[in-house]
């Protein structure tokens, strides 16, 4: 299940994966949120690469924008 919603600060550090979305990267990983104020680190990636579900919504997103899977939210335009 993905949520939208701002996330209290004490949530991060139960996060296995975070990642930003968007149309051209489609995701890519953060490996970490700092609170310099309150001297806080959250670690998500270790290594930059993308965790087991982020690789998930790489390939549905992609497999969408190719076509080879149904548009249900009304992302995609055709153009002839």
């Amino acid at each position: 299940k993905v949520e939208r919603r701002h996330i209290p600060e004490e949530e991060l550090a139960t996060f296995e994966e975070a990642g930003a979305c968007g149309t051209a990267a489609v995701i890519s990983p953060i490996l970490r949120i700092d609170d310099p104020d309150a001297g806080k680190s959250y670690a998500f990636c270790k290594d930059g690469k993308a965790g087991p579900i982020s690789e998930q919504l790489y390939h549905k997103l992609r497999a969408i924008q190719y076509g080879d899977e149904p548009d249900t939210h009304g992302w995609v335009t055709v153009l002839d």
